[in-house]
């Protein structure tokens, strides 16, 4: 499909698909367009599952840009996936950046996906969805966050806009929605009733057959005046996790990501 110059860098499309061939994880089908890169697989914890890294090749996403990731893990595929860097979003001129993500889990497979938090800069507005479907015996394991800015610039909920939705479906039925909506000129998220002194957002999912488990742990390792905790539906648990600093907002990722580690969980199913 041809791409007008003028829309090169500005409108990007990414398609994977891994499948699994002779017990391994394979990339079955990739399609890139600028601003998307992505690394050759490589070996994880595990040689049963591949490690991809996702890469932004500009300066960030500006007003007007319009990008959408897709990725399908097919039956037997076990992936984990994260990023190079935080993703920036730049003053937008009052044009909205619009960023897509849908990700598909065949039963059978097995996602560990792990963004890293968009920052927005003074001035930006960012639109952003990830729609994630699941199949009934899938395994999924998700990250995403939020900055309230270039904190160490002193830029502060000083971005125009922006909102997000997030959405679980198993077999097509929605099992997790959250959606929200910033505009900090207009209710300043530093209120008590919301983020307080807090400078980081972060949502992790967990759905396999172990979620149950999974919560109960996680309880155990963060603070309960920093994270809430839940199991919304059978085999989903959900974490929302707010922090005052950047070492603290990575140890919880760390904390999260150590409970799904996949050689672990490769032991827990064979008990």
């Amino acid at each position: 499909m041809a791409v007008p110059l003028s829309e090169v860098g500005r409108r990007g499309r990414l398609n994977l698909i891994f499948s699994s061939r002779r017990g391994r994880t394979v990339i079955r089908d990739a399609y890139c367009e600028i601003p998307f890169k992505i690394t050759r697989l490589h070996d994880s914890q595990s040689p049963e599952i591949a490690h991809l890294i996702l890469m932004h090749s500009t300066a960030g996403l500006f007003g007007g840009d319009t990008t959408e990731c897709t990725i399908h893990v097919e039956s037997g595929a076990r992936i984990l996936i994260t990023q190079q860097s935080a993703t920036k979003a730049h003053p937008s001129g009052g044009r909205r950046a619009i960023q897509t993500n849908r990700i598909r889990v065949e039963a059978g497979g097995e996602l560990h996906i792990y963004y890293d938090p968009v920052i927005p800069f003074s001035g930006a507005r960012v639109c952003q969805s990830t729609f994630i479907d699941v199949d009934e015996g899938a395994r999924l394991y998700f990250w995403e966050g939020l900055m309230a800015g270039r904190i160490g610039r002193g830029e502060i909920w000083q971005f125009d806009e922006f909102s997000s939705e997030t959405s679980l479906r198993l077999n097509g039925r929605l099992l997790y929605l959250d959606r929200f909506r910033l505009v900090p000129n207009d209710s300043p998220p530093s209120s008590e009733w919301m983020m307080g002194n807090a400078r980081y957002l972060a949502t992790g999912l967990c759905f396999d057959e172990h979620a149950s488990d999974f919560a109960e742990r996680l309880h155990l390792l963060l603070p309960s005046v920093r994270a809430g905790i839940d199991t919304p539906a059978p085999g989903l648990a959900v974490a929302r996790i707010v922090a005052v600093h950047g070492p603290e907002f990575h140890g919880y990722r760390s904390a999260f990501a150590s409970l799904l580690n996949p050689e672990k969980r490769r032991d827990d199913r064979l008990r």
